[in-house]
């Protein structure tokens, strides 16, 4: 009885570890550019024929500000430093806004996760 329980511990505290990490509903997947001292250059990868026309007529803006508390964090779900952002310049990540426009959480994606959200974009899309 003892081992089944010891087991069954055992089990309860490997399965967070196998589940994945949650990604919200609301994540705008791009690409990250470069930082300066102002904010940083993201590029969305979801925008529509339409949207990418527009911003033809009308510029749109690429570079956003860095919210005070933003959180970053790698594909393994470790916290990252907002300095060791120019290290991933190129890479392709998940972002979500606050009210006033800006970078509030980045979340670095694997290439599953990436996939994912391919996916679920298509799903979504009319």
């Amino acid at each position: 009885m003892k081992k089944l329980i010891a087991a069954f511990c055992l089990l309860c505290l490997v399965l967070p570890v196998s589940a994945g990490r949650l990604l919200p509903d609301n994540l705008v997947v791009g690409t990250l550019g470069t930082m300066d001292e102002t904010g940083i250059d993201f590029v969305r990868g979801d925008r529509t024929l339409l949207q990418r026309l527009g911003a033809l007529i009308a510029a749109e803006s690429s570079h956003f500000a860095l919210a005070p508390g933003v959180r970053i964090l790698d594909d393994h779900n470790r916290f990252l430093l907002s300095g060791q952002l120019n290290h991933l310049n190129g890479r392709t990540v998940g972002v979500t806004f606050d009210q006033q426009g800006n970078i509030n959480r980045i979340w670095v994606l694997g290439d599953e996760e990436i996939e994912a959200q391919k996916q679920r974009q298509a799903q979504t899309s009319p």
